[in-house]
């Protein structure tokens, strides 16, 4: 199981009570996290580790780890307090409910409330709902985590929770990142300050499960393309997102750099002929190519229609989308759910559309274009994995 406080002096005062009845069971997070910590907490918890161990069953901690780690193998999740921001909860629950491996056939979410002394003298319940209302209405309707006609209750959190518990996840994985790198800066200064001195062209092998070489391109926006050397089907190079690649890539501070293998320079090489033949990837994630499908739509409407005026900025919107990579998933999202179908859906498709003119500005890819008109490196970095 996963207990989970927003402050760190209730897991210090947990601790104790736990280890009592959980002697040597229970992995307390209430500090730094190093890189041992995480390998600890991944080795225990997480159903996709390639060495799991079986040393603790119950896991306490801070908000610290509510985002960003694979909680799968805990099938309850306490939690000891509701924090101020309700998206702390999804967060907290989406670790165990996994979309990417099952573990258990139920899951159990525990929320611990004060007494009803308790909560007479600090007002708890009272105080969750109204921090869920203000939040509701704060940030207006396309936000709501409650159903448009239901007044907000703790209960319908819970219910939210359990109907998309990962709709935070792109964002946990950037903070995983985050977090992982400002680890590697306070425990190997010395290899961060080494980037500076890195060619523009990194072409390096290490040892893993599959051989298969990882190439990334870096210009104005990044692509990631993986090769396997070892399909019976040569269906040639595939882009994949960076989360998608990161597993593949990561390795410890001693590892040693094996020889390039006879394939890597003929791969390498067809993977840089994709990317030049081609300004669009042949793979973009979901939400992009819902932008992207949506744009052609409108752009192929007769010419006589509605959005007529808006074409030019609609095409500015598609380059951007396939060159240059400039918009957030929240505009992409916006972009990805417009619909040319009755007058009705036009008439909202054409004031979306004359928003995001409004906030992004007519030519406002301009100044990416003169941006990476200034860029002379293209950066490339290829990883080749072998399995000997």
């Amino acid at each position: 199981m996963a207990i989970f406080s927003e402050y760190l002096d209730t897991v210090k005062y947990l601790e104790p009570k736990l280890e009592q009845e959980f002697p040597a069971q229970v992995l307390v997070i209430a500090g730094d996290l190093t890189s041992a910590r995480i390998d600890e907490i991944n080795s225990n918890f997480d159903a996709s580790y390639p060495h799991p161990e079986d040393k603790y069953k119950i896991l306490l901690s801070s908000d610290k780890i509510s985002e960003g780690f694979n909680l799968n193998r805990a099938g309850m999740v306490i939690n000891y307090d509701i924090p101020w921001n309700p998206v702390r909860v999804i967060q907290r629950v989406g670790r165990i409910n996994r979309i990417s491996k099952k573990v258990f056939d139920e899951l159990y979410i525990v929320n611990f409330f004060p007494t009803e002394t308790g909560a007479e003298l600090v007002k708890a319940r009272e105080i969750a709902s109204n921090k869920m209302f203000l939040i509701h209405n704060t940030l207006g309707e396309d936000s709501k985590i409650f159903d448009i006609d239901e007044e907000p209750t703790p209960a319908g959190l819970y219910l939210k929770i359990q109907q998309n518990p990962e709709s935070k996840e792109e964002a946990s994985f950037y903070t995983r990142m985050v977090n992982e790198f400002e680890i590697i800066k306070q425990e190997h200064p010395e290899l961060v300050r080494a980037l500076d001195s890195f060619p523009v062209r990194v072409k390096v092998a290490k040892r893993q499960d599959q051989d298969e070489l990882l190439v990334f391109i870096k210009k104005g926006r990044l692509f990631i393309y993986r090769a396997r050397y070892d399909q019976k089907e040569d269906t040639g190079p595939v882009e994949v997102t960076f989360d998608e690649a990161y597993e593949r890539i990561v390795c410890g501070v001693d590892e040693k750099a094996l020889k390039l293998s006879e394939k890597f320079w003929h791969i390498y090489g067809q993977i840089k002929d994709l990317r030049e033949r081609s300004p669009l990837p042949p793979g973009p994630r979901g939400l992009e190519q819902q932008a992207i499908n949506n744009l052609k739509t409108l752009l192929n409407l007769p010419p006589d229609n509605q959005l007529s005026g808006y074409k030019e900025f609609l095409r500015t919107l598609l380059e951007d989308i396939i060159n240059y990579g400039t918009l957030p998933d929240y505009t992409l999202r916006r972009i990805a759910n417009l619909e040319a179908g009755d007058e009705k859906k036009m008439g909202r498709t054409i004031k979306e559309i004359e928003d995001l003119k409004n906030e992004l500005g007519d030519n406002y890819l301009e100044k990416e274009k003169q941006r990476q008109r200034r860029l002379e490196k293209e950066i490339i970095v290829a990883i080749e994995n072998k399995k000997s």
